[in-house]
């Protein structure tokens, strides 16, 4: 510490000691395993979140196109063993090979997939969506809400089945597009992957990591645009 001869009042402190706490080698070593429980809980739980499953009393049934061959046979199952008298399949343009096949779609395509699987066509109706670049699953609902409102005007209440995690993001577009109808949700487990065990593959992690950030923004996209 020093101090200016003929001004004793003046100091001026360069250092000074404080006294603190620290974590022991046992401190850290209980926060780190906290971490890592946090860490492994938080694996546990963020798919069984994202592949909600919520059915309600509907009488249609609406299948998002692009899923797997798989889902579309699991739509097919719950369609018979519920009391359902309309399947609806949505999507819109197919990026990839669209010009070498007769579905431009993936709601026409999933729709011939059904009906090759064993579906009523009678009771099947593809509505497809426009082409976007971003927020297909909402304008595949937008499209679907204006089907509705033209043809089935008198359909209050659907269950919409898609794969996976994708299964809590649909849910809330679907019911923010088509309110005041009512919406539930169906999941049919993803076949790439195992859902218990997303994260011991890579198409299981970007699966759901991916999911979970879609999620996310579309979540902060639906409270402000309110």
């Amino acid at each position: 510490m020093w101090r200016f001869r003929g001004f004793p009042q003046w100091q001026l402190a360069l250092f000074c000691r404080r006294q603190r706490w620290v974590l022991t080698a046992q401190g850290w070593l209980i926060v780190l395993s906290c971490l890592i429980l946090l860490f492994v809980g938080s694996l546990l739980q963020v798919y069984p979140f994202l592949a909600v499953n919520s059915p309600i009393q509907a009488n249609t049934l609406v299948v998002e196109g692009w899923v797997h061959d798989q889902n579309l046979q699991d739509a097919l199952t719950e369609f018979k063993s519920r009391p359902y008298q309309l399947l609806l399949t949505t999507g819109g343009p197919i990026p990839v090979g669209s010009y070498l096949v007769q579905y431009r779609t993936y709601a026409d395509l999933a729709a011939a997939t059904l009906k090759q699987l064993g579906m009523n066509q009678s009771q099947l109706v593809a509505v497809p969506a426009p082409d976007t670049v971003k927020d297909r699953t909402y304008t595949s609902a937008l499209a679907l809400k204006q089907w509705l409102d033209q043809s089935h005007p008198s359909i209050h209440a659907i269950d919409v089945l898609t794969a996976g995690p994708h299964a809590r993001r649909s849910w809330m577009l679907f019911r923010k597009a088509l309110a005041p109808r009512q919406v539930g949700i169906l999941v049919s487990p993803d076949p790439e992957y195992d859902p218990q065990r997303w994260w011991t593959s890579s198409a299981g992690f970007r699966s759901v990591t991916g999911e979970l950030i879609a999620y996310l923004y579309a979540w902060v996209f639906n409270i402000f645009s309110r």
